[in-house]
């Protein structure tokens, strides 16, 4: 390589830590428009600037590369739910079920993809998906003050199942208002845990 060849900036070496993450990242930038299921690692590598066999080098398959994004989506999903701390508890659920509405109204399809994903058998999403609806009935039971018992972990699983299909359609077409949507799902979740 000859002096003028040299590119003027030089190209930083990332860890494998960094460019896992990186490459992460992107995927995670590309959601709002893509399910997980149809990103292309073509594209994602491109964004990157590496080519598409370096990025089977951080990920063995795509579809470990699949769960990564996945999984990262579920913890930004997680975080975005979370009360801050110091939120009083009757406030607490009618403040996740209002972030949970605004998370499906801006990421609509790829919600449905990853929630379908899970009922369609992909395991990788599956996996993500229990994971997640574990934390959630965990943290309702916790917040409602509930006993951990089977039949409350049956109907908080039951109540989330319904308020994933109940909000996924309202944010296609919404039939009542949002403040109507938000005690609705209060209330029936209410009636199921009395």
């Amino acid at each position: 390589m000859t002096a003028s060849s040299r590119p003027d900036h030089p190209r930083l070496r990332r860890s494998a830590g960094d460019r896992r993450a990186q490459l992460v990242q992107i995927g995670l930038e590309l959601l709002p428009t893509t399910p997980v299921q149809e990103l292309t690692i073509d594209e994602v590598a491109r964004q990157a600037g590496i080519s598409r066999s370096l990025l089977f080098h951080y990920f063995a398959t795509k579809r470990e590369y699949y769960t990564a994004v996945t999984r990262a989506a579920a913890d930004l999903m997680w975080e975005h739910l979370m009360p801050a701390p110091g939120t009083p508890p009757e406030e607490q659920v009618e403040g996740m079920l209002d972030r949970y509405v605004g998370w499906v109204e801006t990421f609509r399809e790829t919600h449905l993809a990853f929630v379908r994903g899970a009922a369609g058998g992909d395991p990788w999403v599956a996996e993500v998906y229990q994971e997640t609806r574990d934390r959630l009935v965990e943290v309702a039971l916790t917040t409602l003050e509930l006993p951990d018992s089977a039949l409350q972990r049956q109907l908080v699983l039951a109540w989330l199942a319904f308020a994933e299909e109940l909000i996924g359609q309202w944010a296609a077409e919404p039939t009542m208002t949002r403040p109507e949507l938000l005690a609705l799902l209060r209330d029936v979740l209410g009636r199921l845990t009395r």
